[in-house]
């Protein structure tokens, strides 16, 4: 089948595995319930759309046990109902694209008018069903307590919710999507990320652009904020960021770093480089000094990030097989790149061998060579280069400092982002079940503008138990989650210290008590 062979193509093992489980949740309910017992809730969101080709590839897959159940005069489904809920305020896109998978799938799609309980209940009552397969995800806001295979809560008619890609995230959503070149509502190239009904769904403020126009959904960099277009009745409107968060990976390069005999060093200073300069770092992988191994995380981080960063296994020896790697995840053979060459022989001269040489390999018509001035004022023999989206650094510390310094030009000079403003609660308490329903709280509240985070910590002088962090890119949202979650605490749980825009825990500013106490 046309999904199942893409999605072998995406050399990404964990997002094959989700996709396979998911194939095989599937199968197992329709051996479970038989066509006829399954139902298929299809509202046109990227979720839903990832499920109507999830379920394709389970049922065209050889099930000889099956044959009997789905011969007959079946849609394209094999029998499997799919319904949908539309309302007066759908967005007209939505409403298309769902008629437009029907006629196209066959799926003779259900149009319900009623709420989605009597909805439900009626399709209970009407049909042989017995259960539904829902584009549920965690973090979704019903998804709380629901697990793969979940009955219906006891004040429903009895049925099985079926979540296939529970355990998806947002950007594995996208992963299949774009992996597959299935269709999609366009309003997601519009930059919306979550839609509800036309009047509570916006575009996602995080993916506007400078001359107002908004990215492609797939480009929001951090998946907590998926739901940051949804307006919220019971929030306060605030203000949202207009700045553009972007992606990044790193991909680590070295045996000698997966033996630690090496301490790796430049992971934090590039992830502290990239959030200073407003990116987000959302993938860090570290990979042995084998082709294959870097060319399959350089190609399914090209794909899903907006840039990726390599460091390490650059050089003349024979374990410098980062260039190769590059080259075979972009498609392009590995030469020698003549403008490479013409740097080396001017620097070494009459010195150069065949060793040096091979620093003058690239990917052959993917590269971008960026010259750069060294300390003394001198041009450096050894210029960044940038393959398409992928700047390839080098794995000596200094080294790769000088050069992210190049880098860090290129990515300024596209346009400066919106800084990352944090602030880190000092909690009294050392339980994080007395405030998880606080932090849900401000979680619900926010949609996602804020992320969240709590570290249980031990031994600190000031009796700090739990740091709470709070992170965004509006200060304004910022402060009111602060305010909220001051208010949601219990009473004797409530922060003892403050610290504002701190890059690493406890050497932050304070308006209260003092954080200059040791760490142990």
């Amino acid at each position: 089948m046309d999904v199942l062979q893409a999605v072998k193509s995406i050399k990404d093992d964990s997002f094959q595995d989700k996709v396979q489980r998911a194939i095989a949740c599937v199968s197992r309910t329709v051996d479970l319930y038989g066509v006829s017992g399954v139902a298929f809730s299809f509202n046109g969101g990227k979720d839903s759309t990832v499920l109507l080709h999830i379920i394709r590839a389970a049922i065209a897959l050889p099930l000889p046990e099956r044959t009997a159940d789905l011969n007959g005069d079946v849609h394209g489904l094999k029998g499997i109902c799919s319904f949908v809920f539309e309302r007066g305020d759908d967005f007209p896109q939505i409403l298309d694209f769902t008629n437009e998978m029907s006629r196209q799938y066959g799926l003779h799609v259900h149009k319900l008018h009623a709420d989605f309980r009597s909805g439900v209940e009626g399709l209970l009552e009407t049909t042989k069903l017995k259960a539904i397969i829902l584009g549920t995800r965690r973090g979704d806001p019903n998804a709380n307590g629901q697990e793969t295979f979940c009955p219906s809560s006891a004040d429903w008619p009895p049925f099985m919710r079926v979540n296939p890609i529970l355990d998806w995230s947002y950007a594995d959503v996208w992963t299949f999507l774009r992996g597959t070149a299935v269709p999609y509502c366009s309003l997601y190239d519009e930059g919306y990320t979550s839609i509800g009904a036309i009047d509570n769904t916006v575009p996602n403020s995080l993916l506007r652009k400078e001359n107002g126009t908004f990215a492609p959904a797939y480009m929001l960099a951090d998946g907590r904020m998926e739901r940051a277009g949804r307006i919220s009745k019971q929030t306060p409107e605030v203000p949202v960021t207009k700045s553009l968060t972007r992606s990044a990976a790193i991909i680590v390069i070295g045996d000698e770093l997966l033996a630690a005999k090496v301490q790796d060093v430049n992971t934090p200073f590039l992830c502290s480089e990239l959030r200073a300069i407003g990116w987000r770092v959302c993938k860090v992988v570290m990979v042995p000094d084998e082709i294959d191994a870097i060319s399959a995380e350089v190609r399914a981080a090209a794909n899903a990030f907006e840039i990726v960063i390599t460091a390490g296994g650059v050089g003349p020896t024979r374990d410098d097989v980062t260039m190769a790697g590059v080259a075979e995840a972009l498609g392009t053979p590995l030469s020698g790149d003549s403008g490479l060459e013409i740097r080396l022989r001017n620097y070494f001269g009459s010195d150069i061998t065949a060793a040096h040489l091979k620093m003058a390999e690239a990917p052959q018509g993917a590269c971008t060579i960026i010259d750069y001035m060294r300390d003394d004022g001198s041009a450096s023999p050894f210029p960044l280069i940038k393959c398409d989206n992928v700047y390839v650094l080098p794995g000596v510390p200094d080294l790769l400092r000088s050069k992210w310094k190049v880098a860090r030009d290129q990515l300024l000079a596209e346009g400066e982002l919106m800084p990352f403003h944090s602030v880190v609660l000092r909690l009294p308490v050392s339980d994080e079940t007395r405030i998880a329903p606080a932090l849900d709280k401000v979680a619900r509240a926010l949609g996602r503008q804020v992320s969240i985070g709590s570290y249980p910590m031990t031994k600190q002088k000031d009796g700090a138990g739990i740091l709470l962090s709070l992170e965004s890119k509006d200060m304004k949202q910022l402060t009111y989650a602060q305010q909220l979650l001051n208010d949601a605490l219990p009473s004797d749980a409530r922060a003892t210290s403050v610290e504002y825009d701190s890059p690493v825990f406890g050497r932050g500013i304070t308006p209260r008590a003092s954080l200059d106490v040791a760490r142990e």
